[in-house]
């Protein structure tokens, strides 16, 4: 009876055990910070525009309140601060309480990301250009949930404005697994191409004989050289131990040369490791970064954290390497992200316990073994319950099974006598679960990582390929030089005809980018590309045949099939011919069902005709994809108007930039002419165009607009750096309508972002002395043909003399005129007034 009352005891206890949901908790946590400060109002003309940067950094720490969300299972708890970029801030494997990714306990903002501030430790995912993503430090959109699976996720995501993409990411923690997931959902909602990279970046301590388990041949370095790997071959040292790396300065390890879908590391001395999985097709890059073990590198210890020592950074990206420009020259060039695409990837991270180190990772767990003195030991560290045969063959003859019985987070361990000449053997888990070929050659790939020497760059194709390259490094002044050259040397060289087409369409130049196209389509009037954008210039253009033509006739192309589709069914909702936006919608979605903004049409167009139940499915499908799609939120409000709704949508923006979202969804329903709903969302939209925008859709319907126009002209153009091609006609439009120099301004700032730079020094000339706000002269000093520089930055001092940024302009334009006595007065003099300013110290 004993023994019976004992395995009830334990059988209830393992099954309640195996039915332990996990759970999310919100709170509040205070946290030692050095906080950042100091947004430039200056508009930047560089590749961060419309981004401004943070430029104050300080060593007075803080308690600050963070929010956090928590995640927690039986076998892991994860923490993520959606105020700090989304960024998973810890996950501790709870058996030993032991953290497998390096949690800083302390919030060090330091000048390091494309906008400033960034802090390290956790993981970090980035989207679209290269470099931390601008949002890594500010707040982002975020939910948390508990599922009907038992599983737990947060949700992060932002509107990169970059790229015009979105992205979002749900972390999850299922009920029963010692690993969580990050499922990247990533699509680009513009008619045109964008710069395409993604980058996972997770952190990890070093101490404790840290080694780099990545299997490969190579390391590629950001412009496309390689050298060996695991070897350096130069010192002799196994670089793929931290310690081996004392040696340089910092180290960018782009490893590559194997088949594999894992990689991770292993802390010899702790008995712990970390491995990240994914399927190869997901992610192919697999990255070290390393500071440096000299003071160059160790510096940053003490600048990034207070007590929890280095770290390093194990990166999983979509491509290679982290292509620089001269990467370009190399086989691993750039990519676009394509119009109206979209990619979905999932990757695993998990510890691995008491392994001695790992050769195979994946959902089911990690694998290692040790041929020593003619005994292969085996050790395998499950992240899930196992219930499986492990097999270990020598060519065709078994040599080793037995079943495995694991909970999450046991490791088995055992060996066996064997052949001392057994050089290639094979593991597998369950049958195919986990396989692991022991022959140091069998994953070896083949592919070129040379680009021939004698190919010739000045050649018509050579330099479209540097146009491209640099359009999709968001360099579109150089990318036009080159495109140009290219066509100088052949001015029928199709390829640059489609790429210029596409510049100047993307810089609102609609009448060149026809010509261009039509020029191309003189050479070959099937061609995919050739088409779509003639099909886009003259949509811009008002020639609604002549776009339908190019559109019908660029799906035929395979490349261009769904962004052709959701062209036309534009052009259908602008008519407000709804059934045949219905139909075009559903056939881009037929080639991408992952299509958001075809799905925003036909969600649209179904609400139009009342057809309730088909437009609520279509919101569910986007929100399956996107929880933090704020279109499906507004559509759900417009069904059901109410303040309580009102609020639910609302309250769903949580990110930095709340009056950026609020624009792009405006511009949804603007360029469907959908003119109530665009109003509706403008008026709820904080911010200073926002109101240029509401005064203008009125105008467009006939209403009286003065009010809000005059509202707007009023408000400060602090903070306000105009990008999308749609604000040109709203703001040419109040110009004509208000002599105030703020949407000239606007629009100079805008020209300059398109390149058209005799436009923008017009708008900046007309402006004359007439604007009392600093920024403003400092962005047309920094304009190669605007009234004279020194005026201008004298103008700007005489403004705002006590900020720093306008005596260091005027104390750089004389130190770059070699006139280094007026430049020190300048500096000299601030820094005596504010000792503690240490820019211009420096």
């Amino acid at each position: 009876m004993r023994v019976l009352l004992f395995s009830l005891v334990i059988f209830f206890s393992v099954s309640g055990f195996s039915q332990q949901n996990a759970t999310v908790k919100e709170y509040q946590q205070a946290f030692t910070t050095y906080p950042f400060s100091d947004p430039n109002p200056i508009p930047s003309f560089t590749i961060i525009y419309p981004y401004f940067r943070f430029d104050g950094f300080t060593d007075k720490p803080e308690k600050k309140e963070w929010k956090v969300v928590a995640l927690e299972n039986d076998f892991i708890k994860l923490t993520i601060l959606p105020e700090v970029g989304g960024k998973i801030w810890s996950a501790v494997e709870k058996k030993t309480g032991k953290p497998f990714v390096y949690e800083n306990h302390v919030v060090k903002f330091r000048d390091i990301a494309m906008r400033g501030p960034w802090t390290s430790g956790g993981i970090e995912a980035n989207y679209g250009t290269i470099g931390h993503t601008p949002n890594c430090a500010t707040p982002v959109d975020y939910i948390a949930r508990e599922n009907s699976d038992g599983s737990a996720s947060c949700f992060i995501g932002v509107l990169d404005l970059l790229t015009g993409t979105h992205w979002t990411v749900e972390i999850n923690l299922p009920k029963d697994k010692a690993y969580f997931t990050t499922k990247s959902f990533w699509y680009n909602p513009t008619s045109v191409d964008q710069p395409y990279y993604s980058w996972m970046n997770a952190g990890f301590k070093t101490e404790g004989n840290l080694e780099y388990i990545y299997p490969g041949t190579h390391y590629f370095g950001h412009e496309g050289e390689y050298n060996d790997w695991p070897v350096n071959q130069q010192n002799g040292k196994a670089i793929s131990f931290y310690d081996n790396n004392n040696f340089g300065g910092y180290k960018s390890y782009h490893v590559f040369g194997k088949y594999t879908n894992f990689f991770g590391g292993y802390w010899h001395k702790d008995g712990l490791g970390v491995a990240r999985y994914s399927t190869r097709d997901d992610k192919a890059g697999k990255k070290i970064w390393i500071w440096g073990l000299s003071q160059q590198g160790m510096i940053w210890e003490k600048l990034l954290t207070d007590t929890d020592g280095q770290y390093t950074e194990m990166q999983s990206g979509r491509l290679f390497n982290q292509t620089a420009e001269k990467s370009s020259f190399t086989p691993f060039k750039h990519k676009n992200f394509s119009p109206y695409a979209t990619d979905a990837w999932t990757e695993y991270w998990m510890p691995v316990l008491k392994t001695k180190g790992f050769v195979e990772a994946n959902e089911y767990g990690a694998l290692n073994f040790k041929n020593e003195n003619g005994w292969l030991k085996i050790y395998f560290s499950a992240v899930q319950k196992i219930d499986d045969s492990l097999v270990v063959k020598d060519e065709d003859k078994i040599i080793y099974q037995k079943i495995l019985r694991l909970q999450p987070l046991e490791t088995f361990t055992d060996s066996i006598k064997i052949n001392t000449n057994a050089q290639h053997l094979l593991f597998a888990l369950g049958g195919n679960k986990l396989v692991h070929n022991t022959n140091p050659d069998v994953y070896n790939l083949s592919r070129p990582l040379d680009s021939p020497k004698k190919f010739d760059w000045e050649s018509s194709y050579g330099l479209y390929v540097m146009g491209k390259e640099l359009l999709d490094e968001k360099m579109y002044a150089a990318a036009e030089e080159k495109l140009i050259a290219s066509l100088k040397k052949d001015e029928n060289f199709l390829p640059a005809l489609v790429k210029m087409s596409e510049l100047m369409y993307r810089n609102g130049r609609w009448n060149d980018a026809l010509s261009f196209a039509k020029k191309a389509l003189s050479i070959n009037t099937n061609d995919g590309a050739s088409n779509y954008y003639y099909g886009l210039a003259n949509e811009k253009l008002h020639n609604e045949f002549d776009a339908k033509d190019g559109f019908e006739l660029a799906a035929l192309s395979m490349e261009f099939r769904t962004s052709a589709y959701t062209e036309l069914s534009k052009i259908y909702m602008q008519q407000k011919n709804w059934s045949k936006a219905i139909e075009y919608a559903d056939k881009a979605l037929d080639f991408n069902r992952y299509n958001i903004p075809a799905l925003q049409n036909k969600a649209i167009a179904l609400r139009k005709i009342n057809v309730a139940d088909a437009a609520k499915k279509i919101l569910d499908i986007i929100l399956l994809f996107d929880p933090l799609n704020h279109f499906a939120g507004f559509e759900n409000y417009l069904w059901q108007p109410s303040e309580k709704n009102k609020e639910n949508f609302t309250s769903m923006f949580r990110g930095e930039m709340i009056n950026e979202n609020y624009q792009q969804l405006g511009l949804i329903y603007f360029n469907n002419n959908c003119f109530d709903e665009a109003e509706t969302v403008f008026q709820w939209a904080p911010g200073n165009l926002s109101r240029y925008w509401q005064a203008f859709i009125k105008y467009k319907r006939g209403d009286s607009f003065e009010s809000d126009l005059s509202s707007a002209i009023n408000m400060s153009p602090a903070f306000v750096f105009p990008y999308r091609t749609e604000d040109e006609e709203m703001l040419l439009w109040a110009i004509k309508n208000n002599n105030s120099w703020k949407p000239k301004y606007f629009l100079a700032l805008l020209y300059k972002n398109e390149n058209k730079i005799t436009e923008c020094n017009d708008l900046f000339n007309e402006c004359g002395d007439r604007p009392n706000f600093a920024p403003f002269y400092a962005a047309r000093a920094a304009v190669a043909g605007a009234t004279s520089p020194l005026d201008d930055l004298e103008k700007a001092l005489s403004l705002a003399k006590d900020d720093w940024r306008y005596n260091k302009l005027l104390s750089e334009y004389y130190l770059e005129k070699k006139q280094n006595k007026e430049a020190l007065n300048i500096a000299g003099s601030f820094f005596k007034s504010h000792p503690k300013d240490y820019i211009m110290g420096m």
